[in-house]
């Protein structure tokens, strides 16, 4: 029985407002978090979020109201389904009633068994062995140590501006960004993880030799700028990897789960003709079904080898929850639908267009137009407008940010499950933030 004290205290955090939660968070959690959003005017206390919506709490002055905003950010694709999917909120009741609970990492579990095997008959090729994380950060850490481990060699080629997360292997096949502050081995010259521009087929073809380990990408890089790479790229580096006995690991944390319009972007989601079976896949994100964290690393049955002398030399306490493991899968029986997919490619068709539109309306400092099924980008002359823009979005409705590794383009990754009138009213949205910035005098001038 709660006491009347603590019945006092849930009511008063209940009526804390946005300003006092931006005071407690820098007191307690992280003060340069905080001083960054005060610094926008702009608190971003995240309350009530439902479908494609977010709500946050009154503003950081009184007589600011909440702000209403589509989310169009859906952190990295956690939220494919939108907030408190129906669905998922069932199959995580379900769960807690069949006495599920985050289960015991040594013992075999059914749910993670069921669960990989429900991956290995959506996954591409003779990929059908999976090992459970937590996050996509831990999942890419897992794949390359099996890469070194397997190919008894260190050399690791990922692309410049990319993104696999910020734990010890994952940082260093990123961006510099990330890994510089701590002091970790960012010199590509001379570490075992080398980086090249991402879409140069030669260079990447060049870099792969009988030292390389494995090649890892996102199909897409989305903190890179949401890049798409030209045909034939992904199958010189399949083929060269090949000759040389190296790995192919895809990381599909954001781009993987039906948001190229496919299941797998690189199985078809970005280019038809090129049918690549990477060894490795690592998902993260959307696996979670924005419910309970999920992440995973499959590859084909001849990497287990790895395994055979010490089972136990990977572990993940927490990773594969067997409750989450059971909302995943019911996560993954809608997506994996057809017509699911087909309205991915639809709403991403409609979103394109309308993306266009506003390219036509602002060519003095709109360049591009990018993406796939529904993930996209709108490329800017400069930083500035990459950052502006993003402000202008937040005022008016539309939660998105800019690449973090390329300030001047703005990605959107909407939910999967859109509908038609979903995207009208944020395009509808997105045009009123544009009509915010000032025309320019000389595009030359503000490109510097």
């Amino acid at each position: 029985m709660e006491t009347e004290e603590q019945e006092n205290q849930d009511n008063q955090e209940e009526q804390l407002s946005q300003r006092d939660i931006v005071k407690m968070y820098s007191k307690y959690v992280c003060k340069p978090k905080a001083d960054f959003f005060k610094n926008l005017g702009l608190g971003l206390v995240q309350g009530k979020r439902k479908g494609i919506y977010l709500y946050t709490h009154a503003g950081l002055r009184k007589k600011d109201p909440p702000l209403e905003l589509i989310n169009c950010r859906t952190s990295g694709g956690v939220f494919n389904l939108g907030h408190q999917n129906p669905q998922m909120i069932q199959a995580l009741q379900e769960g807690i009633e069949m006495g599920l609970d985050i289960g015991d990492h040594h013992l075999v579990s059914k749910q993670r068994a069921l669960l990989a095997r429900d991956l290995a008959e959506l996954l591409p090729g003779n990929i059908s062995k999976t090992q459970y994380c937590v996050g996509g950060g831990e999942a890419i850490d897992l794949a390359l140590k099996l890469a070194r481990a397997f190919t008894h060699r260190k050399k690791i080629i990922s692309a410049k501006r990319s993104y696999h997360g910020v734990t010890g292997l994952a940082m260093s096949a990123g961006n510099e960004r990330f890994s510089a502050p701590f002091d970790w081995d960012h010199d590509s010259t001379t570490s075992e993880f080398q980086k090249v521009p991402f879409g140069d087929t030669q260079a990447i073809v060049d870099a792969i030799d009988d030292q390389t380990a494995a090649v890892i990408l996102e199909t897409i890089p989305a903190t890179g700028g949401i890049l798409i790479a030209p045909k034939g790229y992904f199958t010189a580096i399949r083929k060269k990897c090949d000759e040389v006995g190296a790995l192919y690991i895809a990381d599909e944390v954001q781009a993987g789960l039906g948001r190229s319009g496919e299941m797998w972007g690189i199985y078809g989601g970005i280019h038809s003709d090129e049918l690549i079976v990477p060894d490795l896949i690592v998902l993260g994100k959307g696996m979670s079904a924005g419910i309970y964290p999920m992440a995973t690393c499959s590859y084909r049955p001849e990497i287990e080898s790895v395994f055979k002398a010490d089972p136990f030399i990977h572990i993940s306490t927490t990773g594969g929850s067997e409750l989450g493991c059971y909302v995943t899968r019911k996560m993954l029986r809608i997506i994996s639908q057809p017509e699911f997919l087909e309205n991915v490619l639809a709403r991403g068709k409609q979103l394109e267009q309308g993306l266009l539109q506003l390219k036509a309306l602002r060519p003095d400092i709109i360049t591009k137009i990018r993406g796939r099924g529904l993930m996209w980008a709108i490329e800017f002359i400069a930083d500035k407008f990459g950052l502006g823009y993003t402000l202008y979005m937040i005022q008016n409705g539309v939660f998105a940010d800019n690449c973090g590794n390329n300030e001047k383009t703005v990605k959107l990754m909407p939910p999967l499950n859109v509908t038609e009138a979903d995207i009208t009213e944020i395009l509808r949205r997105l045009t009123i933030a544009l009509e915010k910035i000032p025309k320019i005098s000389s595009v030359a001038e503000d490109s510097q």
